[in-house]
């Protein structure tokens, strides 16, 4: 066999081959990649976007790889990982996108389902510059395990047909009641009690009216208070 011929050889079977990472330098964002005894110098690794646009997802010690060779080139570039044995597929559908985390984080959408997950083992922090906008088709729950806190700069409105507020509840401020275009009355099916006065533009009746009511008495009827 002559030398072109062997050489020629050589670089179609270093061409494309199958490794598994044997340490990653994270500053760098380059890994060392093992095929049997022999490790490779550290290697650049693909990403999906690398411009205005980027993207991040580091490979971790133990992954097994795909590393081309271009004819010419002293050192390769990963370009893809396998699943293997100790880390199996996540998922076996074709409606499924899943990601599995090591901590047991999982963010899966179903599109025959159309139900999109996001089991995360910890905090969750959205933050945006602008508006942000949520909208339902059905129903909106929240559930806390502790308190659940609502902070705005300037104002909270609510709008619902009825409002249901279960549990003691405290205003530390002013409350106005009534007004709109349907009026607004209060009722309270409980004790009212107040440590300040209570007043009125109006009239306060109960059973009898404190502005028109009167006693009898041995001289004859008082008149309403003045």
């Amino acid at each position: 066999m002559s030398y072109q011929l062997a050489e020629l050889y050589r670089q179609v079977n270093n061409l494309v081959r199958i490794g598994t990472v044997h340490s990653v330098d994270y500053e760098r964002n380059m890994a060392r990649v093992a095929f049997g005894a022999a490790i490779t110098d550290y290697l650049p690794w693909l990403t999906t976007r690398a411009a205005g646009n980027r993207t991040y997802e580091s490979l971790e010690v133990g992954e097994q790889v795909f590393v081309i060779t271009p004819p010419g080139q002293a050192l390769g570039v990963i370009v893809g990982v396998l699943n293997q044995n100790a880390y199996p597929h996540p998922a076996q559908s074709p409606e499924i996108q899943k990601t599995v985390f090591k901590d047991g984080s999982v963010v899966m959408y179903d599109r025959a389902s159309h139900v999109l997950t996001a089991d995360i083992k910890g905090d969750v922090n959205v933050v945006a510059s602008g508006n942000v906008q949520v909208e339902a088709g059905k129903d909106i729950t929240a559930t806390a395990g502790k308190a659940v806190e609502i902070a705005a700069g300037s104002s909270v409105t609510v709008t619902a047909k009825n409002i249901t507020l279960n549990g003691q509840t405290t205003i530390n401020g002013s409350l106005s009641q009534g007004g709109g275009s349907n009026g607004g009355s209060a009722s309270f099916n409980s004790t009212l009690h107040t440590t300040g006065k209570i007043t009125t533009d109006s009239d306060v009746v109960a059973r009898v009216s404190l502005n028109s009511h009167n006693h009898t008495c041995r001289e004859g009827n008082t008149g309403s208070p003045a």
